[in-house]
C-alpha cells in the first residue's frame, strides 16, 4: 500500500486541537476543527449544518486525505461490514437552498408549513434534550393546520413531509450509506457522522505525534517544542534513522 501524502496541518496545531477539543459536543468540536482550519465559526455556527460537516471533511483532506474508512455490525448476523468514501464527493452535497414552503394535504383538510434549515447553532441548542426533536421543529418551522392548529398537532405525514424537505435542502446534514452483508447478504443503513470521522482521524494523529515526540526526545534529548518545530518529513527522517539503529 502506498504510502499516505504527507499532511499539511501542523503537528503542534494536532495536539492543540485534540487537547481543546477532547470531551466537547459533536457541534463545538466541529466548530473548532473548523476553526483550526481558518474557517468562519461565527459563519457557519449560522449557516445549515451540512455547511459545518463540509468544512470537518475539508480538514480531514488536508490531514490524512479524502478517503473515509469505517467497520460497522450487520444488524441481521453481526458481522463486521467495512465501507469507504470519499470526503471529496461528500462535500459537494452540501445543499443551497436555506429555507421553503409547504403545503401538505391531509383528509383534515391542507397544512401549511414555512421552514428554513436547521443551523449548527440549532443543533447545538437543543443537543441533550429529550424534547429535542419537537424543539427543533418548532424553532425552525412554522407549521399552521387547517383549522389554525399548531405544529404539537401535526400528524405524522405533515412531521414526514417536512423531515424530507428539509432532508433535500440540506443533504450533508445527515448522510446514509446502503451497505450489503457480504456474510449474510442483508441490505441495511448506516448512519455516516462526519464529525465523529474527522474527530477520530485527529485523535489518531494526536496519538502518532506524541510517539514521535517520545521517540526522538530520547534519542536525541530534544524537547516537546523541538521536535513539533521539524517538518513532517524532517520528523519521519530522524524517525527512521532511529529505528535503523535500533
Amino acid at each position: 500500500m502506498a504510502a499516505a501524502a504527507a499532511s499539511p496541518v501542523r503537528a503542534q496545531t494536532i495536539l492543540d486541537l485534540a487537547d481543546a477539543a477532547r470531551g466537547e459536543a459533536p457541534i463545538p468540536r466541529a466548530l473548532r476543527v473548523a476553526a483550526a482550519a481558518g474557517e468562519d465559526t461565527a459563519g457557519l455556527r449560522e449557516a445549515p449544518l451540512g455547511h459545518l460537516h463540509a468544512a470537518a471533511l475539508g480538514f480531514h483532506t488536508a490531514l490524512a486525505g479524502p478517503r473515509l474508512e469505517a467497520v460497522v455490525t450487520c444488524p441481521a448476523c453481526a458481522s463486521a461490514v467495512e465501507f469507504a468514501l470519499d470526503a471529496d464527493s461528500l462535500r459537494g452535497l452540501s445543499g443551497t437552498a436555506a429555507s421553503g414552503d409547504l403545503t401538505v394535504p391531509t383528509q383534515a383538510g391542507a397544512w401549511r408549513v414555512r421552514w428554513r434549515v436547521p443551523t449548527a447553532g440549532d443543533l447545538a441548542e437543543v443537543a441533550g434534550r429529550t424534547d429535542a426533536a419537537a424543539t427543533l421543529l418548532a424553532r425552525c418551522c412554522d407549521v399552521t393546520g387547517p383549522g389554525g392548529e399548531d405544529a404539537t398537532l401535526a400528524p405524522v405525514e405533515v412531521v414526514e413531509h417536512i423531515e424530507a424537505a428539509l432532508a433535500a435542502a440540506d443533504p450533508l446534514a445527515e448522510v446514509t450509506v446502503g451497505l450489503d452483508c457480504p456474510e449474510c447478504g442483508a441490505l441495511f443503513d448506516a448512519d455516516v457522522d462526519p464529525i465523529a470521522f474527522v474527530w477520530h482521524e485527529v485523535e489518531s494523529r494526536a496519538r502518532r505525534v506524541l510517539r514521535e515526540v517520545d521517540v526522538l526526545a530520547r534519542a536525541y534529548g530534544w524537547t516537546e517544542a523541538d521536535v513539533l518545530a521539524l517538518p513532517e518529513q524532517r520528523r519521519a527522517a530522524y524517525l527512521e534513522i532511529v529505528r535503523e539503529g535500533a
